[in-house]
């Protein structure tokens, strides 16, 4: 008889221990449910508009100072010539030439950077994606890249017709 009460004993417990661990998963389950759905919820729009907002903004700002360093230039030929410098003054013209080339690298890193951050721009889908909670501490979860669309999470069922109650009684 204490054997059997033994072996009901340590059933017992084993089944209480699936029961905590179905429970866990379950939670868990739930809240990365809960976590999608929110994600799913939150509208990218007003992001990606203050966001094209901003880059033309910058844009603004770059057309602006390129075309003051053009007057500017503009200006500085024209005090040069009016004041009818010798050709001997080819330093300055030297260097003027130096500031036209460096305003032309300019805009061409400027062009380069703004195709990229077109390129950015565009690439920014406002796709949601959530870390894997369900493995292992130690393990790494697959990169956001590597998957398609994250189905929803099946909830975790008990067997049916073979649960049992602890405690009490189920009506």
């Amino acid at each position: 008889m204490s054997e059997e009460r033994e072996r009901l004993k340590e059933e017992y417990k084993q089944h209480y221990r699936q029961i905590l661990e179905d429970k866990k998963r379950l939670a868990a389950a739930e809240r990365k449910s809960r976590v999608l759905k929110s994600f799913q919820e939150i509208d990218t729009r007003p992001v990606l508009e203050s966001f094209q907002d901003a880059l033309g903004a910058v844009r603004e700002r770059i057309v602006q100072a390129e075309a003051r360093l053009e007057v500017w230039l503009d200006n500085r030929d024209a005090d040069t010539a009016s004041s009818g410098a010798a050709p001997e003054d080819m330093e300055a013209f030297e260097q003027k030439e130096k500031a036209r080339q460096t305003l032309a690298q300019i805009r061409a890193e400027m062009g380069t950077i703004e195709r990229q951050l077109d390129e950015k721009a565009a690439a920014i889908t406002g796709a949601k994606t959530i870390a894997d909670t369900t493995g292992t501490p130690g393990e790494k979860a697959a990169p956001a890249a590597s998957r398609e669309k994250m189905p929803e999470p099946d909830p975790v069922r008990l067997p049916e017709g073979n649960t049992k109650t602890i405690g009490r009684n189920e009506p």
